[in-house]
């Protein structure tokens, strides 16, 4: 029998140390027989709704050429950017195992309004490249994430004889940063729509929902959202596999639009039982999805409520994760536990800048509270 030095012993166990703290959200056994389960909780950072501008003016329509919206506006950029630092530098932030990003990453992100878009995803990206999940993870090996989503999207399309339906082809996912569709990024092909990913023994499923716009009394005004046929059929052929595997403890269910019914925490829901839905009934049956498979967690945005108010739908509790955008802005770091989900919501840095281009921060990211949703695992 060979003896352990204490050297030896020290390194070892710095390596184990170690290892359970890797990036990556695969979970091992040496028994083969063995369910594995994580070392530690799975941990994400959430961002939703960033509305990253081109230049802070509007750039069409009846108001072209005025400031866009007040919390749209220079130092925007800045203040994201020292917010991505703070997640690299903070002891607790720094080892998230990749992030989502749940839609609105863009403000004008439609097809019939290309330049525009071109122009804000080179901000996008520009910003993003200071967080070092994005940078250290890109271009390397993320097939433990199990990554599925389909090849295509429909989109209307700018073509010679005008707008016409066509599938675009999504960009490869090529890095831990998951970001999907809102109503303001509808065209943009980096951004997913259905997805589902593994990662610890979580299995998170994404779908898009497309804007509807209702009929308002004169001065108010009213969104809300539909879900496809189509992404009914992603979102049950996910859940069925990830209940089906004995690995996945719970499965989470992701969207730009909350699926709450409407009122003083949830304004814009996905909803059915009206005209302008061509899709009613799909809200329900969602929701009879995650009655049959154990979800009981759903995450969204679009609502920019930064006090992440739940509410309970079926099985599920819905949260609501404000945005990232403005001096009120918020994120979250969430982790995965067996019987909880604990949402640790922070505040943005807030930046002004300068016509000179000198930056001003009069706000650096903090902790500000803490959301925690029950949870019970479905194996």
């Amino acid at each position: 029998m060979k003896h352990t030095t204490r050297r030896e012993f020290v390194a070892g166990a710095l390596a184990a140390g170690s290892a359970a703290f890797l990036p990556g959200c695969v979970s091992r056994t040496a028994d083969p027989g063995r369910v594995a389960r994580p070392a530690r909780p799975t941990k994400f950072l959430f961002m939703t709704d960033h509305h990253v501008e081109s230049n802070f003016i509007q750039d069409f329509g009846a108001d072209k050429g005025t400031p866009s919206y007040a919390m749209w506006k220079p130092g925007n950029h800045a203040a994201l950017v020292k917010t991505y630092e703070f997640i690299n530098a903070d002891p607790y932030c720094r080892d998230i195992q990749f992030a989502l990003f749940g839609g609105d990453q863009l403000n004008t992100g439609y097809m019939s309004h290309r330049q525009f878009l071109e122009a804000e995803r080179v901000n996008y990206y520009r910003t993003l490249r200071s967080l070092d999940l994005y940078r250290n993870s890109k271009g390397t090996d993320i097939s433990d994430l199990d990554f599925h989503s389909p090849a295509t999207f429909i989109c209307d399309t700018n073509t010679p004889k005008g707008y016409v339906k066509a599938p675009i082809p999504f960009m490869k996912l090529d890095s831990r940063v998951i970001a999907i569709q809102g109503n303001h990024d509808t065209a943009v092909e980096d951004f997913y729509r259905e997805c589902a990913f593994t990662c610890g023994d979580t299995r998170f499923i994404t779908f898009f929902a497309s804007y509807v716009g209702l009929p308002a009394p004169k001065g108010e005004y009213r969104s809300t959202a539909r879900v496809s046929d189509e992404a009914v059929a992603f979102i049950e052929k996910e859940m069925a596999s990830a209940a089906a595997n004995p690995a996945i403890r719970h499965i989470v269910l992701v969207s730009h639009w909350a699926i709450a019914p409407k009122g003083k925490d949830f304004v814009c829901p996905i909803i059915d039982a009206c005209k302008e839905n061509k899709f009613n009934g799909n809200r329900k049956r969602i929701l009879a999805l995650a009655e049959k498979y154990g979800c009981d967690l759903y995450i969204n945005g679009h609502e920019h409520n930064g006090r992440y108010p739940t509410a309970k739908v079926g099985s599920m509790t819905d949260i609501n994760c404000g945005t990232v955008t403005g001096p009120k802005a918020s994120w979250a770091i969430v982790e995965m536990h067996p019987d909880k989900a604990v949402f640790n919501v922070y505040s943005r840095a807030v930046a002004v800048e300068a016509p000179d281009g000198t930056v001003t921060y009069s706000q650096l990211p903090q902790r500000l509270f803490t959301r925690e949703i029950p949870l019970k695992p479905i194996n």
